[in-house]
Formats: structure tokens, sequence, C-alpha cells
């Protein structure tokens, strides 16, 4: 009989029934906090044309929610590590799901600017905490298999929004008309995209807290039970069969004297900026801010790039100038096939996360991401010179989806490097600065697409290159 380290337990118990209902609840949030971030990208052309927005007035509707993650981030994490995984995701989603619905109600673009803003605000607790829920029930070595899986739903999030808006486009010719309010399809489309997160909050109910965050805070017993019903669950018979009578977690902080908030934050968060965590945390966060830029910022703008693109046969900056000056096109124009680029730029990156779980198997992570990264780096160059419709439109799906899909990657990296009691604060900042890349990034393409489209275009190459370069650098797991 034997006191075991909890990885060896997880080791030991293995991948049943138990963790795929954790990785079916964790995907669910994953599509809801698609849907609810990056769907306002995909349905963003009905949204100006109901409110008659200007790019500036989009290029804000675009970075709301991000804004709210963004502030909060930080403070979920700190939260995470100290009350646990599972309670804060479950009062996020709660939350994050009234204010959304909220905001479908608002008969203003400002008012409907601000709920999606709280909606950002107070996602923030499930945004990423999913990742290390998982990845805490996960042996090290399933770890990036399994955030990947968990992440292809945020392929399936992508793919499920254009293809309900596809479908519901003939409705935003038929104005339904309550007083004052105007219901159109899009705010239906936003509705149906919160329904995957009724399911998660059901499933959320019956799955247990983390064995290490228990272990983190002193409590034993409740860990151990914990992995004993997992056991239970996985292989039929509990751990006191397996010789194992109790659990320990290496690396755990040395108990410290009570401090106020700000004080216990503060202290908290600089073991992150101090030897032997900097190194490895910086790369992280620069290399996830890179996949951000990149991945959600032209995503964000996908679709309406493909509404002011023609099918002429120039460069694409040169299809934009030109569709800018025509008026040949109206703002309000309902063409529904622009909603199968959105569905194909979904498929596309459903399409890089399969391969990223098949190329695990024989190649490292680090690998898999300067190979795409590469490739991606490529594509975003290829836009300066192609002039064909078909082929601009892969080399900006692969541009954006092959660094978007890398996020895991990248994510299951951090996870393994930064220890249990910093992992979720760790996480959370990490996310916080690569969020904020992507406001920077709907700012510039907002603001310098029209009159600066080749240079706003070679940045976001410049900093698929970087991220390419950086990818030397990372630990290898």
């Amino acid at each position: 009989m034997v006191v075991a380290d909890v990885d060896d337990v997880l080791d030991e118990i293995g991948f049943g029934c138990m963790q795929a209902l954790m990785v079916f609840t964790c995907s669910l949030t994953c599509v809801f906090l698609n849907d609810e971030i990056m769907g306002v990208g995909l349905v963003a052309v009905d949204i100006a044309c109901e409110f008659s927005l200007s790019n500036n007035q989009l290029s804000l509707l675009s970075i709301a929610a991000f804004a709210g993650l963004i502030l909060t981030s930080h403070y979920s994490g700190y939260l995470t590590d100290k009350i646990g995984r599972r309670t804060i995701m479950l009062y996020s989603m709660v939350l994050a799901m009234v204010s959304s619905i909220i905001s479908i109600l608002m008969p203003s673009f400002y008012f409907f600017l601000f709920w999606r803003f709280m909606t950002g605000l107070l996602i923030s607790g499930v945004s990423v905490n999913n990742i290390t829920y998982i990845s805490e029930f996960t042996k090290v070595k399933l770890q990036s298999v399994v955030v990947n899986i968990m992440c292809f739903a945020f392929a399936f999030g992508a793919i499920y929004v254009p293809v309900v808006s596809h479908f519901l486009s003939p409705l935003n010719r038929i104005l339904f008309s309550w007083g004052n309010f105007h219901l159109r399809a899009w705010r239906l489309n936003m509705l149906l995209n919160s329904t995957p997160g009724f399911l998660a909050i059901a499933l959320m109910w019956i799955l247990p807290e983390t064995a290490k965050f228990l272990l983190s805070v002193g409590k034993v017993d409740r860990a151990y039970e914990t992995l004993d019903r997992l056991c239970l669950k996985n292989r039929g018979k509990d751990l006191a069969s397996l010789g194992i009578t109790g659990v320990f977690q290496a690396d755990l902080p040395e108990s410290t004297v009570k401090r106020n908030f700000c004080e216990s934050l503060w202290y908290d968060t600089v073991p992150l900026f101090k030897r032997p965590y900097l190194k490895n945390f910086l790369i992280c966060t620069i290399i996830l801010s890179g996949y951000f830029f990149v991945g959600n910022g032209i995503t964000l703008w996908f679709m309406k790039l493909r509404h002011n693109m023609s099918d002429s046969n120039m460069i694409i900056c040169d299809m934009i100038k030109y569709t800018k000056t025509s008026h040949s096109t109206s703002k309000c124009s309902h063409d529904a096939s622009n909603f199968i680029d959105g569905i194909i730029l979904g498929c596309a990156f459903l399409g890089c996360c399969i391969l990223i779980s098949l190329l695990l198997i024989w190649v490292r992570n680090s690998y898999i991401q300067l190979l795409y990264a590469m490739i991606a780096t490529v594509c975003g160059f290829s836009l300066n010179f192609l002039k064909l419709h078909v082929p601009i439109l892969i080399a900006m799906v692969m541009f954006s989806s092959l660094l978007a899909s890398s996020i895991p990657l990248i994510s299951s990296v951090l996870c393994a490097v930064v220890p249990t009691h910093l992992r979720g604060m760790a996480i959370n900042m990490s996310y916080m600065f690569a969020r904020l890349s992507v406001v920077i990034a709907s700012a510039i393409i907002g603001n310098w697409m029209v009159p600066f489209c080749l240079v706003t275009f070679n940045i976001f190459v410049i900093f698929a290159l970087v991220v390419a370069i950086l990818t030397f650098f990372l630990p290898q797991i």
C-alpha cells in the first residue's frame, strides 16, 4: 500500500468514460464560447445593415467581447486557482448566457455593444479553464491529444454559425415588427448559438472538481475520493485494490500568511515572472498571441472582407479598394453564398485540427507548430500577388485556420510547464495578452485595410513568421 503521486495515479487509471464525458462537456463550452465571441463576425454584415454601422463601429463590435475577456482574464485565473476550475466555469457559463440573451433583445447598437462587452466580461471564467480542467484529469502523455480533440469543438462552432446563417439568410428580407422593436434573422441566429451552453451547464452539475486543484488547496481526502470514483468508473475497481491508499502532488506552494485580495493577487502572480517559469511562460504567451492575432483577427473580419471582394482578376487589395469605391454593391445586400465561404473556413479549421491529432501520434508538439506556422506564412505572403478568386480564398482560409488550430497545442505546452497552483492564472494571463492582440488586429483591419491594404496583410505575415521562429525555443513535451 502506497501514497502515490497524482500523475502516477492518473496513469494507472487511464482514460475512460468519465473523462470522455468531461471532454464532451468542455467541448460544448468551447462551442458556446466560439459562437459567442467569434460568431458576431460571421453575422457582421447583417448587423452592420440593421444598425447602419461604419467600419469603425464594426471594429468596436468585433472587439467588445474580447475587451471584456481581457479585463477579467487575470482575475478569473486568480479565482480558479482559489475556488476551483469547475465552480468558476459553472458560474461563468450561467452569467454569460443571461448576458448574451439580453444583448439579443437590444434595439439600438450601443446597448447591443454594451451587452456584448458584458458577455465577454462574464464568460472569461470558462474561456480557458475548460482546457485546465480537462488537462488535470488526463495523464501527461495524452494531454496534447485530448486538449486538441476537445478543441475540435471550436471548429464545429465555426461551422455551426455560418450553416445556421446560411439557412436563415432568406429571413433577412422579412421584418417582423413589435412596436419599435425589430426582429431580424441574425438575432435568432445568435440565440441558437447559445443552445450548446444550456447542455454544458446541465452536464457540469454532475462533474467533479479536479483532484489536482483539491490537492493544491489541502483537500487531500476529497482529492482521493474523486480519483477513487474515477477509477471505479474506468476500471471497475477502487484505488485500494490497486495498492494506492493516498495521493500527493509535487511542487505545491508552502503555506503562507493570510493576505488581503490585492496582496494575494500580487504574490500569486509574481512567480510567473521569475525563474524557472519566466522564459517558457513568455515564449508560450508570445506564440499564443501570434496565433490569436492572425487566426482570430482574420476570422473576425473574414465575412466582411469576403462581402467586399469582387470576382475580378485582381489581387485581394485591389478587389477591396474597387468594391469600396464602386456603387454596384449595396451594404445591405444579402448573398447567401457568402456564408458558404464561412462554412469552408470552419471545415478547413476542423481539418487542420484533425490532422494535428494524427500528427501527434508520430511528431512532437513543437514540430507541428513550426510546420503549421511556416505554411501559414507562405499562404499569407501569397496574398500579395494571387489574383484568381479561388486561390485567394484558399490562401486566406489556410492563413487563418493553420494558426487558429495551433492554439490548443501551445495551450497544452503551457499547462505542462506551469505547476498546478499557478496553472489557472498562467493560462488566463497568457490568454489575456493573446486577446489583447485580437483587439489590436481588429483595429488594424478596421482602420487600415482600405487605405493601407498590402501593409496590413504583411503585418499579419510578419507575426506568423515570428511565431514560426519562436517555436524553435519551445520545451519538448
